[in-house]
């Protein structure tokens, strides 16, 4: 009996190239564990989930030993990206034809599609399982092939809207002088390069000192936590000591940090997310380097969906450290050695925290994955959130829409909705 189930717990039967299904196949559902909304609903143990590894980037095929069609029905399960990119084949072994495809419809969620065989009955065929898409829901989800006598029952799923044609990216590939020669601004304005590449990798976020000076947080490790030995994210800091408006002095403040995800200047140090943690490392005389090493303020920020930790550092008009965090990932948050009835729960909201009291808060739970903070010049907060609309004023102690999984509070009956009106 072929292993058309990954019942074995290997990938024994199929035949890998590419990286795309690297450390396959899965054992259980993780996605539930990463997505408040999606099941995996595989069959048995094991199955195939094309973003719980490697997540979207990589690409490769899957392709099983040739065996025969003895049944005029087949059905799979499959879930996973709607592209034609990202599709399961039924391939002929004599002709190469493929006779059958499905994709996902933009959810993780499996579901069983029911094949019709009956010319294929004693023919010899091979199911190939594809990913030639790195971008978004670039991945595939697959598992349970079986033949049947009769008609399987399938299940009803909503397709997947058609996909757009993607945009013209006119000055994609520049180079980092000729990208800023390409920007369009307002009159009276100029750009002009001050860093870029290879003098700076893979910005996540930046900040201004009281010196004018620009630093930057490089995320070499994202989109998984790496081993200690492996930790390789670092703080650099940018200077323009003779004022043409470039830098002429780049000095690498600290290195060897792990899946950092946002940062701010102040009150003496610099303050880093690098999930589980929320750190403190104070700035030496000099203020070139670390003057000791990190303190641990805050513990338990979840890291269930990496793009989705606690980001966006902001010094608040009040005085507090402002932050975000998204919603597909879990924290419970606390001094190190709080116990967990004790600790702060957020899941997608904006937090703050006080530089010298050392107290932290939620100021608003809801909304989607915000990456963007700012204030106003009467110190109210507004957030930019990258899935569900966009836009939020956010007021203190409000309850904002969720994109995913209800609110803390079971007695929320209402939420507020977005403030955007481009839709």
């Amino acid at each position: 009996v072929l292993n058309l189930d990954f019942e074995a717990g290997d990938l024994r039967d199929w035949t890998a190239s590419g990286e795309a299904f690297a450390g396959q196949p899965i054992e259980g559902d993780l996605i539930a564990k990463r997505r408040a909304d999606m099941r995996s609903k595989h069959q048995g143990k094991f199955w195939i989930g094309g973003f719980e590894r490697l997540q979207d980037p990589p690409t490769g095929t899957l392709t099983s030993a040739p065996f025969v069609v003895t049944h005029p029905w087949g059905s799979f399960l499959v879930g996973g990206g709607p592209n034609p990119e990202t599709r399961v084949e039924i391939v002929r072994q004599d002709t190469g034809a493929v006779v059958y495809r499905a994709s996902g419809v933009e959810d993780e969620t499996m579901a069983r599609v029911v094949v019709d065989l009956k010319e294929q009955v004693g023919k010899v065929v091979r199911v190939r399982i594809v990913d030639e898409h790195k971008g978004h829901w670039g991945h595939i989800n697959f598992d349970d092939f079986m033949l049947h006598a009769t008609r399987p029952v399938g299940e009803a799923r909503k397709p997947a809207s058609p996909a757009l044609a993607a945009d013209v990216l006119t000055h994609a590939g520049l180079k980092p002088l000729d990208a800023a020669r390409a920007m369009t601004v307002p009159e009276e304005f100029t750009v002009s390069l001050f860093a870029g590449e290879p003098d700076v990798h893979q910005p996540v976020a930046l900040a201004l000192d009281d010196r004018g000076r620009v630093w930057i947080a490089e995320a070499f490790c994202y989109p998984r936590k790496r081993p200690d030995a492996e930790a390789k994210d670092r703080i650099v800091i940018f200077e323009d000591t003779d004022g043409d408006g470039k830098h002429d002095k780049r000095t690498v403040f600290l290195d060897k940090l792990n899946l950092m995800s946002g940062f701010e200047v102040g009150h003496g140090g610099v303050w880093i997310g690098a999930a589980p943690h929320l750190m403190y490392v104070p700035i030496d005389a000099s203020g070139d380097k670390p003057a000791g090493p990190p303190q641990i303020l805050l513990d338990g920020w979840g890291m269930q969906d990496t793009h989705e930790t606690l980001n966006t550092f902001s010094w608040g008009p009040d005085g507090w450290l402002w932050g975000c965090h998204g919603v597909f990932t879990h924290s419970r948050v606390g001094k190190p050695g709080t116990p967990d009835n004790q600790r702060t729960a957020i899941n997608a909201g904006i937090w703050r925290y006080h530089p010298t009291r050392h107290v932290f808060d939620v100021v608003a739970h809801g909304t989607s994955n915000p990456w963007g903070l700012d204030f106003n010049s009467r110190g109210e907060a507004f957030i930019e959130a990258c899935v569900i609309p966009h836009a939020f004023h956010i007021v203190p102690g409000a309850r904002y829409q969720r994109q995913a999984g209800p609110h803390f509070n079971p007695h929320t009956y209402s939420d507020i909705q977005t403030i955007a009106d481009h839709r």
